[in-house]
């Protein structure tokens, strides 16, 4: 049987630097996570697809008993010291000339990824001229190196965890097979717990229409480490498997949640710390944009 920790206080690790207006006061804080299979999913119904969502078997889900930020709270996760790529969460708003492009490209019709990438190619000049606002912006904030573009994905609405794991399924797969991954952490074999936050950050624009969520656990893998070698073997724990390590020993640590609005970004350096996006609640397509780099305000 798995000895669970005593580990319910926030602790300070990777803050979170905000520019919208809404400051602090949109985040908020929850008592932990629970195993899917203790979890209710929500239910997605859009367009011909209903069903529930299926999870990993080593998924960890948060719990939503969601509440605004103490005090304390809200002065352990904002951001302090210097601002690196690896140690801090940034939050902003696009440039307006950017959120409009996107608002006369359109994609309130899409339902899909293919979609999305048909209204790009109907709408070459408001394209065009998007991506150059969206360089110009990502130079600002990169640090002088370089970045790329990642992916460009649509969600599903109401779907509490986006990511998820394609590679367990046939080629042929049905979306209502997918199966969601839950709070997790980015990584490859070129990683080790300590070397995670030498990877950058990635950027991550809501182009869709309805308010979607990021979720993260504020500890470094670095500091999951530390916490995780006073419980457990830590020679058999690695950047595959320490989500669940950590979520078995340490359920009641608390998971932060953001909004992100139409036009917002997060920057997060997702190799280092536990996250997920989330569409709970939402009717619409979620359709993000995500870029690879060394960004900070």
């Amino acid at each position: 049987m798995t000895a669970i920790a005593t580990e319910t206080t926030i602790k300070k690790g990777i803050g979170i630097h905000s520019k919208l207006p809404t400051g602090y006061d949109t985040i908020q804080i929850n008592s932990g996570v629970i195993h899917h299979s203790e979890h209710t999913g929500s239910q997605v119904n859009f367009e011909h697809f209903s069903f529930v969502p299926l999870y990993i078997d080593e998924a960890y889900i948060p719990k939503r008993d969601w509440r605004p930020l103490e005090t304390t709270e809200k002065r352990i996760i904002t951001a302090a010291g210097e601002l690196k790529d690896h140690n801090n969460i940034y939050l902003g708003a696009l440039p307006e000339r950017a959120k409009q492009l996107i608002q006369e490209i359109n994609f309130s019709t899409c339902r899909g990824r293919e979609h999305v990438m048909q209204r790009f190619g109907e709408e070459k000049e408001l394209t065009l001229a998007l991506n150059i606002e969206l360089n110009n912006f990502l130079q600002t904030i990169s640090n002088n190196k370089p970045f790329h573009l990642h992916c460009i994905t649509a969600n599903l609405p109401n779907v509490e965890m986006v990511a998820c794991d394609i590679t367990r399924l046939p080629e042929d797969f049905t979306i209502p097979e997918k199966k969601y991954m839950g709070m997790h952490n980015d990584g490859t074999q070129f990683m080790t717990l300590h070397t995670t936050y030498k990877h950058g950050n990635r950027i991550c624009i809501n182009l869709g229409a309805q308010t979607r969520y990021f979720l993260y656990i504020n500890l470094s893998m670095i500091q999951v480490h530390n916490m995780l070698k006073e419980v457990t073997d830590i020679s058999k724990v690695d950047v595959y498997n320490v989500a669940e390590t950590f979520f078995k020993h340490f359920p009641d640590y608390p998971v932060i949640r953001m909004e992100q609005k139409p036009g917002d970004y997060y920057i997060a350096p997702t190799d280092n710390c536990f996250h997920d996006g989330s569409t709970l609640g939402n009717t619409e397509l979620d359709i993000n944009m995500v870029y690879f780099g060394n960004f900070t305000h």
